[in-house]
């Protein structure tokens, strides 16, 4: 686990589970404004709404005092917030980055994000997940009354140095670096508790967490439970995950049936057919959002993080995923997701006569339409995608959970829709074909600039290591290139 994870496992930590955002909110809030020697954030996401505007003013406060505070926040996540909102919390002096805005210089460098959520404070406090800071982390169903669930962890311990060594990383590639005495080691933390943790730091290219699932897959026993916000898994984790279930291990899958970025929830359900077949278990869940990334093995290895299982989140992006080794840690998450399935419905499947159909047994609560109540509030929510795919995606849902056969249905609505629209696109560009030829112009153009912009940057870096080396450097090596 250590080499495949580039993760050292610590010993003597305390851990909390923080469920949802309220209860994350709470912690971080209450840890920033205890702090006396520094404040770290990191976040995704970072809304200037109510939630925004109370970190803000925490923030803001704890700087005015003097206390060093230093956040990241990504540029394409937050991209919707205004600037005077940065500007404010610069002039309280807070020293906020923007975390891989574009450039010319490297123009496939938009595909990296740093998705990580992490508050760390003072060398002895830090906690990580996948809350973000904004107001949607409030809301509540208004049909069943279930929370946007969500799940982050607070850690106090040795671990700890592990966590700002992520921000650091970061933080460094940002501007200038880390001051030397915001940067404690895992030996100058003192011990808080008795769990052995590894936060395991994912960077671009490096599929960390990919290789501890797929490690995990290969010891689980008896039970491995998964819950995820926007799953379209790579082909090695999907052979093993359907390997365990036909080994008889108990798999299980926790998936949102509302998702706030609509166009993954229509693909995801694309790929259940042979994992179900496989014997692996699939429910969704019943509230707003379910946007957690967490797992548990055989109640000893949980993992809670900011890693969504898909190319982005295990390939692309920063990321960063606290697994603890504890029988006590695992016992409360297993807790946990057994609450969460109770508030899930199962996609369950059977064969007759070769057919795959849907199963004739009671229906998994909470059993019900999606209300338009429920999907006004997904459309409102900052980020959900374009209009016509999430309403493409919403009509899916919609008959999805009134049918008496819903993959089948779901499967058939998807077939549908990527007919019609296809039929759609081919009469319009008969009769006018300038309705696609300027599109496409667009996109070919749009490659085209950067394909030229990389390889003149290519160029440039490859002839700049020539000269600095005197000329006698025959690699083809480009220094200056990066990519996944």
């Amino acid at each position: 686990m250590t080499r495949v994870s580039d993760a050292p496992l610590r010993g003597g930590n305390e851990l909390g589970l923080l469920k949802n955002g309220p209860a994350t909110y709470e912690d971080w809030l209450g840890a920033i404004e205890s702090a006396e020697r520094w404040v770290h954030l990191e976040n995704y996401i970072f809304r200037a709404d109510k939630v925004g505007q109370r970190f803000g003013e925490v923030l803001a406060a704890k700087a005015r005092e003097g206390v060093p505070v230093r956040v990241l926040y990504d540029w394409f996540g937050s991209m919707d917030v205004p600037r005077s909102f940065w500007d404010e919390l610069r002039r309280a002096g807070v020293e906020a980055r923007a975390v891989n805005p574009p450039a010319l210089r490297e123009p496939l460098d938009f595909l990296r994000r740093d998705h990580r959520k992490l508050v760390a404070v003072d060398g002895t406090y830090a906690s990580a997940g996948g809350v973000c800071i904004g107001d949607e982390w409030l809301r509540r169903s208004p049909e069943t009354g279930l929370p946007y669930r969500d799940t982050a962890v607070s850690v106090r311990g040795p671990a700890v140095a592990d966590l700002e060594r992520a921000f650091a990383g970061v933080w460094d590639q940002s501007g200038p670096p880390l001051p030397a005495g915001e940067r404690p080691a895992a030996g100058d933390v003192p011990p808080a508790g008795e769990t052995e943790v590894r936060v395991v730091i994912q960077e671009p290219g490096k599929a960390r967490i990919l290789r501890v699932l797929e490690l995990l897959m290969a010891e689980v026993e008896e039970r491995m439970w998964i819950a995820d916000a926007y799953f379209l898994s790579v082909p090695t984790l999907t052979q093993s995950l359907m390997a365990a279930a036909r080994d008889g291990v108990d798999v299980r899958i926790l998936l949102p049936a509302t998702n706030d970025l609509p166009w993954i929830g229509f693909f995801s359900r694309i790929g259940y057919h042979q994992l179900l077949e496989a014997g692996v278990r699939i429910y969704e869940y019943g509230g707003l959002m379910m946007h957690a990334k967490t797992n548990v093995a055989d109640g000893l290895w949980g993992r809670v993080g900011s890693t969504n299982l898909n190319v982005s989140g295990l390939l692309a992006n920063w990321e960063l995923d606290i697994l603890a080794e504890d029988r006590s840690f695992g016992s409360e998450m297993e807790a946990m997701f057994e609450e969460d399935l109770a508030d899930a419905r199962e996609i369950l499947l059977r064969r007759t006569s070769g057919l795959i159909r849907r199963a004739r047994l009671p229906r998994a609560q909470p059993e019900r339409p999606i209300s338009p109540a429920e999907r006004q509030i997904q459309r409102e929510t900052p980020g959900s995608g374009p209009r016509a795919v999430a309403t493409a995606s919403r009509v899916g849902n919609a008959v999805l959970t009134a049918s008496g056969d819903p993959l089948r249905t779901n499967e058939s609505a998807i077939g549908a829709t990527l007919a019609a629209g296809a039929l759609v696109a081919s009469i319009l560009g008969a009769r006018h074909p300038r309705l696609l030829a300027w599109p496409l112009a667009a996109v070919g153009g749009l490659a085209g600039t950067l394909g030229l912009a990389y390889t003149a940057q290519r160029a440039w870096s490859e002839r700049a290591a020539k000269d600095a080396s005197g000329g006698d450097d025959e690699s083809t090596g480009s220094p200056g290139a990066s990519g996944l």
